[in-house]
This record gives C-alpha cells, sequence and structure tokens, in this order.
C-alpha cells in the first residue's frame, strides 16, 4: 500500500471514530422520547449495569420540613412525648404491638391496628363498586418510574378487573423511563412539597402540580408492559385556570376543544371511549394542572405519586377544602403510604420524632380520606458496604419500629417491607440477583416486580379472609 492509499485509509478510519465518538455523546433517547436508544461505543468496555433502569438516582438533602422538625426537637429533647399532641388510638387495638410480624404460609401479613376488620372499607367499596375503586401509593425515589406500582396494579387489575395508569403528573424527569406508560410534554413547570412556598394551597395528596407556560402540551401512549397499559376507557384532565383560555384533548376518537373560564375551584375535563392515547394541549397561561388520569370504567385503578427526596412530613399541610372538592371525581378507598427511606440515616438510631410528625400526616390523610383503609409500608432492607461485604444498615431496624408504632398509634394497617423481602441481609441477596441497584437502596423494575408479587400475596390473603 503507497502512503497516499494509506493516507486515504486511515482518514476514512478517523473520521469514522469521530462520528462514533459524536454519537455516543448524543443523548438520543431523549432527543427521539426514547424511540431510539442512546449509542455508546465503548458499552462493552464499560457496560451499564441495566439500561433499562437507568436513571440518576442521588443522595438527596433532606426535604426542609423534616430537617426543622429534628431541629425542634433537638431544642425540645426533654419534654419528647408532650409536644404538638397527635392523634392517638387507645381504645380497641385489633392485634397487639409486637416486633415483627405474622407470616402464614410463607406470606408476611398486613398488620391490623384500625379496631376494624382488615380492609373493610376498601372490600366494602369493592362491593358497591358502580366504577373503578381507587388506591394511591405515595412515597418517594423508591417507587419513582411507576416500580413496584406498575406491577401492583397489574396484579390487582389481573384479579380485580380494570384498566390504565390512573393519575399522572403533566411532566416526567425521565421520559422513558417509567414502562407502563410514554409520556412527552412540553412548556409545564412543576411544584412539589420540596419547592412548594409555606403560603402555596395547593397541597393535594400527590404533593405536586404542574404550572403551564403560554402554551403547553403533554401526550400520553399505551404501553405493551402489562395487560391493562395498552388502552383505557376514560381520559381526564384536572386543572385550576386563573386566565381564560382554551384546553384542547385528544384521544384515538375525537379532539374536543374546551373554553376556559378564570376560576379559583378545580374543573375537570375528560374524554369517554377506548383509547391507547390522550394528549392535552393548553393555550392558558399559568394555567395550575393537577393532572391527567387514565383509567378503566370499572374494576380498580391504582395512582403512583411519588416525589423524590420527600419524608413525607409536608403531608401534615394537605388542603383539605381542595381535596374534598377533588374527591367528587376521584376518591380513593385505599391509601398505602411509602416513605422513611429519605428519613433514614446511619448516624440516628431512634426514630421517635419522625414517628411524631408521620402521625400528623396519618391523622391528616385520615381526615381528607374518611373512606380509605390506610395501609404503612415499612421501610426496605437498605445495604451498605463494609470493605468487600454488603450489610443491612442496622438502623433499618429502628425505623421498622418505629413506622411499626406509627400504625398502631393511628389506628391504620402495617406491612413489613424489610421482613417480606428476608429480614435482615435481605439486600445482599437481592443484589445478588439483580433486583435493586448498586446503590443498595433502590429498586429495579426487576426488583419492583419482586416486590409487588410479595405484597400481592399479602393483599390477597387478607382479601380473602
Amino acid at each position: 500500500m503507497n502512503d497516499s492509499s494509506l493516507k486515504h485509509t486511515l482518514g476514512i478510519f478517523g473520521l469514522s471514530f469521530a462520528i462514533l465518538i459524536g454519537l455516543s455523546a448524543l443523548p438520543i433517547g431523549e432527543l427521539t422520547n426514547n424511540v431510539a436508544k442512546d449509542f455508546n461505543l465503548f458499552e462493552d468496555l464499560f457496560p451499564k449495569e441495566n439500561n433499562s433502569d437507568s436513571r440518576q438516582v442521588t443522595e438527596i438533602e433532606p426535604d426542609a420540613e423534616l430537617l426543622a422538625l429534628l431541629s425542634e426537637h433537638e431544642q425540645a429533647a426533654p419534654a419528647e412525648e408532650t409536644v404538638a399532641p397527635v392523634e392517638e388510638v387507645t381504645d380497641v387495638v385489633a392485634e397487639p404491638y409486637s416486633d415483627g410480624p405474622e407470616i402464614v404460609d410463607g406470606i408476611v401479613c398486613i398488620e391490623n391496628y384500625s379496631g376494624q376488620p382488615l380492609l373493610s372499607k376498601f372490600k366494602q367499596a369493592l362491593g358497591a363498586a358502580q366504577g373503578p375503586v381507587n388506591i394511591a401509593v405515595i412515597g418517594d425515589s423508591f417507587i419513582e418510574g411507576d416500580i413496584f406500582c406498575q406491577d401492583l396494579r397489574e396484579l390487582l387489575q389481573s384479579r380485580l378487573g380494570g384498566c390504565g395508569v390512573g393519575h399522572l403528573c403533566m411532566h416526567t424527569d425521565f421520559p422513558g423511563f417509567r414502562k407502563s406508560v410514554s409520556q412527552a410534554d412540553d412548556g409545564w413547570t412543576v411544584r412539589d412539597v420540596r419547592s412548594m412556598g409555606s403560603k402555596d394551597s395547593l397541597r393535594q395528596l400527590s404533593g405536586d402540580y404542574a404550572l403551564a407556560a403560554a402554551t403547553a402540551t403533554a401526550t400520553f401512549k399505551g404501553t405493551s408492559y402489562g395487560n391493562g397499559t395498552s388502552a383505557w376507557d376514560n381520559s381526564s384532565f384536572t386543572y385550576i385556570a386563573p386566565a381564560s383560555g382554551t384546553i384542547t384533548l385528544t384521544n384515538d376518537n375525537e379532539t374536543a376543544i374546551f373554553e376556559v373560564v378564570a376560576d379559583s375551584e378545580p374543573a375537570t375535563i375528560s374524554l369517554s371511549g377506548y383509547t391507547s392515547k390522550f394528549r392535552v394541549e393548553s393555550n392558558v397561561p399559568g394555567l395550575k394542572a393537577l393532572g391527567a388520569s387514565l383509567d378503566g370504567n370499572s374494576g380498580v385503578q391504582l395512582d403512583c405519586m411519588s416525589i423524590r427526596g420527600n419524608s413525607g412530613i409536608s403531608h401534615a399541610r394537605l388542603n383539605k377544602e381542595l381535596i374534598q372538592n377533588l374527591r367528587k371525581n376521584r376518591d380513593y378507598s385505599l391509601i398505602i403510604i411509602e416513605f422513611g427511606t429519605n428519613a433514614l440515616s446511619a448516624e440516628q438510631t431512634e426514630y421517635s420524632p419522625y414517628r411524631l410528625g408521620m402521625q400528623k400526616v396519618v391523622a391528616k390523610i385520615k381526615e381528607c380520606y374518611p373512606a380509605a383503609d390506610i395501609v404503612i409500608m415499612g421501610v426496605a432492607d437498605r445495604g451498605v458496604k463494609e470493605g468487600t461485604e454488603v450489610k443491612s444498615m442496622p438502623n433499618c431496624t429502628a425505623m421498622v419500629k418505629a413506622q411499626r408504632e406509627l400504625a398502631r398509634n393511628s389506628g391504620v394497617l402495617f406491612w413489613d417491607t424489610r421482613e417480606a423481602m428476608g429480614g435482615n441481609g435481605a439486600v445482599a441477596e437481592w443484589r445478588k440477583r439483580k433486583l435493586v441497584n448498586a446503590d443498595y437502596i433502590h429498586l429495579n423494575h426487576a426488583g419492583g416486580k419482586e416486590l409487588a408479587s410479595l405484597m400481592f400475596n399479602a393483599f390477597t390473603k387478607a382479601l380473602d379472609e
């Protein structure tokens, strides 16, 4: 090969290599809403752990209200149990307090501290249902992206009927990460309990809402993840309009334009008809979107409401009047509370201040949703690395104890997530089975599916009693 040919070949190789490096740097998934996947020239040398579960979940400072609670407790330490009285249930308790759950045929049972038959309100709603019976799961990044919830929803809908994925925020930071719905949006700014001002009154159960720019859009499409995710019966949008304008809704069957007038009260507009797509377009500047909903006509619906970094404490300031308005269109018969991960730390060994704060939260939720059974979901097993060995964080035990006491003192139900996973040391085993991420905290989609099956078994046993 002469010098000219060699230079030509090397030039082509260099140009091709440069193009491949450029493609590796492009966020192809983000640019195409994950229709096309990211390209990584060096993926075989430096593989990602699980591309389908990719999201950046980093340590986040505890939310401001949790920090304020802990600071207040430190200043009043001698009178811990006398500060800020909370609702205590001392008359009828279905089960005495114990250090662990009842386990029957390998199933970690739901503990009942309500003084009523287990899941009585939820069962009553199922028996009297004229439409879907609604379930809410509120929590933090542990359930972000519908992890765990998407599989619990599918299992419950397989048994009790229903379709669709329920409530959705108008904006997602991780398009394509959630498998149960495909979402693309533009023009929305999310406000949640971590960023809301103290005077912000739009505190609904989800803990967030979205502000629209001059124009804003959101499109939701069904997926093939589960039996109930490809299509649904009813599509709705709930908002508060500070000005006049129009909102356009589109599904597979029609497009409808709704004239909007300024009103401080929430309003819901909807399109009925079986569909695999729902699009919302707003030209109302400053429109406050409380969420979209993709629902079935019957069976059950499960709404996943997660806020990264949330300890749950801020939910003590839910807006009861707002929620009473929202309940006209969407009430809940079962609310599962998944918090605690962001209040857990290696330094803290006693969680009664957090328990007292969460008792106020549960009391407020009971006040806002009197027809709902409430289940406290204990924290999952969390790992720490000691040399090359992964062990459970010792303080998980103290948090679970505090959460069980929270359920007992509040007169609600409790499910011991950590025990269901296998108890002390479970996180190491789940990590070996590639069910949790490298932070030894967060589930991946496979881990969510596993945990959902364990909770579904507990619900099945309770429903059959």
